[in-house]
């Protein structure tokens, strides 16, 4: 028996890059037994999703699993392959990014916006939803829903906005958890 925390709405194939990105010994692993590969994330992440997955409705992290192994190095837009775990050298976004720790989402919803999200995060920041949220991403635009456990300076105390280069789409920099 174990206790690794399978999500209810995702697939593994959803967390994951293709598998000719993954490491060989992951890569192996997913052919033989995927579902063991959800034991590589945060569990908090896992529940984050599931609880906002519940909360907010449809939602896509990747979905390279619905095209044909062919596309799968197409840098399509419609195709998202890395807004889960991304491997050590993967070129998209940060090099320390937590995407490559197991432990950060991005997530694109059917049913609200990014800012929607936003919005209601800051009324009721201690909802269940963002229980585990420690840093948040935000910029005008943004298409995607990030959310990370990354440490911060007041980890713990509230959810750490990280603009863009430009902005943080009107966000305070700390959205203060009530005690």
């Amino acid at each position: 028996m174990t206790n690794t925390y399978i999500p209810q709405y995702f697939s593994i194939e959803e967390l994951l890059p293709p598998p000719i990105f993954l490491p060989v010994q992951f890569r192996t692993e997913f052919y033989r037994q995927s579902q063991a590969l959800f034991r590589l994330f945060d569990y908090r992440v896992l529940i984050t999703l599931d609880r906002l997955r519940k909360r907010y409705g449809l939602c896509v992290v990747n979905n390279w699993h619905m095209y044909d192994a062919s596309s799968w190095n197409d840098l399509s837009a419609h195709m998202f392959r890395f807004a889960g775990w991304r491997p050590v050298d993967c070129e998209d976004g940060a090099m320390l990014s937590e995407h490559k720790f197991f432990r950060a989402m991005d997530c694109k919803f059917r049913n609200v916006t990014p800012n929607e999200v936003w919005v209601e995060m800051q009324q009721k920041v201690n909802a269940p939803e963002f229980e585990y949220i420690q840093r948040i991403e935000a910029f005008d635009g943004m298409i995607w829903f990030h959310f990370d456990m990354g440490h911060h300076d007041r980890y713990g105390e509230g959810i750490k906005v990280i603009g863009g280069k430009v902005n943080s789409a009107g966000l305070p920099a700390l959205i203060e958890r009530a005690v």
